[in-house]
């Protein structure tokens, strides 16, 4: 008898039941996908709503997985997705993303991330698990064509949105890691009024991570984001005691998530994310939920191929790793279909690890 068959004879009944449950459950999900199962509620109505830049996803990785990352996220990208993530990380991290749009359009994010082990015991014998994260997101337009009441060109103005955040996660537990994420938010108009004002709206909020891993192939996550989020603007200084303020609430997001590696064919993971987004408050009016399914395979160690599902857009991407000065470096490429969105993208990631 060969050794092939011999290994055959002795695979244990349950992982054979395992693998095929897994495969008819994916099968299931993506065509949930394709005959549009979940649906959109109201598939624009969070696209109007401030602080949108905050809800397209970011990173070449994650966006060619569709965006299902909240329970693969570590590293930089945790801080975006889900803090829990970043004890996972192991050293230090740069990253940097850039994604080509039209219009005169920016969407750029830069950040820094690293492992921490803080210590709870006053001689040192023990370490907590955790990483921290410091990061900057800006989206804006440029050479905006700005006109007088007579419709006349004046100038060319430009607007920017701009989040800065710093994320800290800690592994309390084996297996167990919870995260949180501060951030800074600015909204700024430049060049406005008779004497060329600046207005802008300043807001914080915070985002909640959890992620468990439950042995080498299966992690479940959720997070809540957005958490007292409001841009509060205040037009005083540019029109006197004509001015008024105005407070506007970014949705509230709830997601959850479960990543797979496939059992016997272990460089292969899958992932699904389920999001819903809410007016005000978390759980409370619902205005949008989305779904998210990805997989990436990686081969020869150092080229990654990826695909995914984002709420209605096919997305598509590969990563290779390669030695830089001794250390590694990364370079990551993700394409989205326009999907219900206004045209297709391109997105580049650099990440450089050390």
């Amino acid at each position: 008898m060969s050794s092939e068959t011999e290994n055959n004879k002795h695979e244990s009944p349950l992982l054979n039941l395992w693998t095929k449950t897994f495969y008819l459950a994916l099968f299931c999900i993506f065509s949930l996908c394709n005959i549009g199962f979940l649906g959109h509620e109201n598939a624009f109505a969070q696209g109007s709503k401030a602080g949108s830049f905050l809800r397209v996803g970011l990173g070449a990785q994650a966006k060619a997985m569709g965006g299902a990352y909240t329970a693969m996220a570590k590293g930089v990208e945790a801080s975006y997705y889900n803090p829990a993530g970043l004890p996972l990380i192991q050293g230090q991290q740069v990253l940097a993303s850039y994604r080509a749009l039209s219009l005169d359009r920016q969407f750029t994010f830069i950040g820094f991330a690293s492992s921490i082990q803080p210590k709870i015991s006053s001689n040192g014998d023990q370490a907590l698990k955790g990483g921290i994260a410091l990061t900057w997101l800006r989206a804006g337009v440029s050479d905006i064509d700005g006109r007088n009441t007579d419709g006349q060109h004046f100038d060319n103005l430009a607007t920017s949105e701009n989040a800065f955040t710093f994320a800290f996660a800690l592994n309390p537990v084996k297996r167990l890691s919870l995260g949180l994420a501060v951030k800074v938010l600015w909204n700024r108009f430049p060049d406005l009024g008779l004497e060329g004002q600046t207005i802008d709206a300043k807001g914080v909020g915070f985002d909640f991570g959890v992620l468990y891993t439950f042995n080498d192939w299966l992690s479940l996550a959720a997070t809540a984001k957005e958490i007292n989020a409001k841009y509060r603007w205040n037009t005083g200084d540019l029109y006197d005691e004509k001015g008024s303020e105005t407070i506007d609430e970014l949705p509230k997001i709830a997601r959850y998530g479960v990543a797979i590696r496939i059992p016997r064919h272990e460089n292969i993971t899958v992932a699904l994310d389920y999001e819903q987004l809410f007016k005000e408050k978390i759980f409370r009016s619902r205005i949008d939920q989305r779904l998210h399914v990805g997989a990436q395979g990686v081969f020869r160690q150092d080229i990654v191929v990826r695909a995914g599902y984002d709420d209605g857009a096919i997305t598509a991407g590969a990563g290779y790793r390669f030695p830089v000065f001794g250390k590694q470096g990364e370079l990551n490429y993700a394409f989205s279909s326009a999907g219900d969105r206004p045209e297709e993208e391109h997105i580049f990631t650099w990440v450089f690890h050390f």
